[in-house]
């Protein structure tokens, strides 16, 4: 089959959208299909991410897809952006092409064959769908990339002495700093991952120079590697969230947007995570009392741990692509 990925990763947006579609296209070519991404996308690093395995276009709006389905024997096109409406899925669909949408909100309608909503909780959801359309919800369809799958070495650790700050791709409003200035006098070693689009990056480094503990890591070529050696976290509340917990590390959450809220609540109703509170209010004492409680309490943090890797399993993608192999052609209905 070929295969259209519509997804775009920005400043504004961050990279969240991007990776997962990039875990699903790697389940994809497995499986002898070709994968197009038409994607908005101004980085060298991503646009390599997406070249290993896939095909990158780049288009400058959204009805440049259609100039691509008409010329291109296309199979299925899967998109993941929050700027996709009820109307443009409705428009392909017409076309005669099937849907795949990656969701998040359901806030729109869905004239897709397939929707999947990979977060916790999501069976709690009311969508608005077509009779036809399949839903694929919760943690059992979480996608990961091939080189995080990987997490045996990982599971017998017990001490905790290093913790990774991660907050995506971008962090416009600059809450790494804030973070690294509540902690600044906790004795451990700190692993700082700065996305491809934090605007901030130069401060943060100057920062970083004053204090012999914080090690800065961008653009890693493995980030199995990375979580390997971490043992609790700093995070904000998208899909890396799902990588701690398939990985066993406790992580506290900052939400960065309003998406986020449900993740960070539901796992933390689950013992997976601690909730820190919001980007604008997160509290620095509570944040200091969380990462205490995961140092000292032996017993909390290997139940978090346990939760977390009981969570997800690493097979999300598989289940995707099994259900889209039995799909025939939207026409054929």
């Amino acid at each position: 089959m070929n295969i259209v990925f519509r997804v775009d990763a920005t400043q504004k947006i961050g990279v969240g959208h991007l990776m997962r579609c990039i875990s699903l296209s790697e389940e994809l070519t497995k499986r002898k299909n070709v994968c197009y991404f038409l994607s908005k996308i101004d980085n060298n690093y991503l646009i390599n991410k997406i070249n290993e395995i896939n095909i990158y276009k780049k288009i400058s709006h959204n009805e440049e897809i259609f100039k691509f389905l008409n010329e291109n024997d296309v199979d299925w096109i899967i998109t993941d952006h929050y700027d996709i409406k009820s109307q443009y899925i409705k428009k392909i669909q017409k076309n005669g092409y099937n849907v795949l949408s990656i969701d998040d909100t359901s806030q729109i309608h869905y004239y897709s064959d397939i929707v999947v909503n990979q977060n916790i909780g999501s069976e709690k959801l009311k969508f608005s769908s077509e009779k036809y359309t399949e839903f694929l919800l919760g943690t059992k369809y979480v996608m990961l990339r091939d080189e995080l799958l990987k997490r045996k070495e990982k599971i017998g650790k017990k001490d905790v002495k290093k913790i990774l700050i991660t907050l995506g791709g971008s962090d416009n409003d600059n809450i790494t700093l804030k973070i690294l200035r509540s902690i600044e006098n906790k004795q451990i070693e700190i692993l700082l991952l700065i996305g491809c689009f934090n605007p901030f990056y130069n401060e943060i480094k100057n920062y970083a120079k004053k204090n012999k503990n914080i090690k800065i890591i961008i653009s890693p070529k493995n980030m199995a590697d990375i979580y390997l050696g971490t043992d609790i976290s700093i995070s904000a509340g998208g899909s890396t969230c799902y990588e701690l917990a398939y990985f066993g590390i406790p992580n506290i959450i900052i939400t960065l947007a309003n998406n986020q809220l449900n993740i960070a609540n539901e796992l933390c109703k689950k013992n997976i995570s601690f909730y820190a509170g919001k980007k604008d209010n997160f509290n620095s004492k509570k944040l200091n009392y969380y990462i205490e409680e995961l140092i000292n309490n032996k017993s909390l943090y290997s139940k978090m741990k346990k939760f977390g890797i009981e969570l997800i399993d690493g097979k999300g993608k598989k289940r995707i692509v099994n259900l889209m192999d039995k799909y025939e052609n939207r026409n054929e209905k």
